[in-house]
């Protein structure tokens, strides 16, 4: 690993963070999914490594009733970069 290896990679992050959403999601070509008067809706592939969000939302309900609270649900938008 040297410098030039050390520079690229930054530039890669850097490149990734003004293309992409959230520095992970990178929008589709094309009309939006849904419009709405307070929404706009597009279909997006999410780059991120974890996408078994079912494995997320278990980590995150601490105390396993199947439901999240506000603290398990602000846990589970900070981990996927909310």
């Amino acid at each position: 690993f040297n410098q030039q290896s050390a520079d690229a990679l930054e530039r890669r992050s850097a490149m990734f963070e003004n293309l992409l959403f959230y520095g992970r999601y990178k929008f589709f070509d094309g009309p939006p999914e849904h419009r709405s008067q307070t929404s706009v809706v597009f279909r997006a592939h999410d780059l991120d490594q974890q996408a078994d969000y079912g494995v997320t939302f278990d980590k995150a309900d601490k105390n396993e009733d199947g439901n999240l609270d506000l603290k398990e649900l602000k846990r589970i938008a900070n981990s996927i970069g909310l």
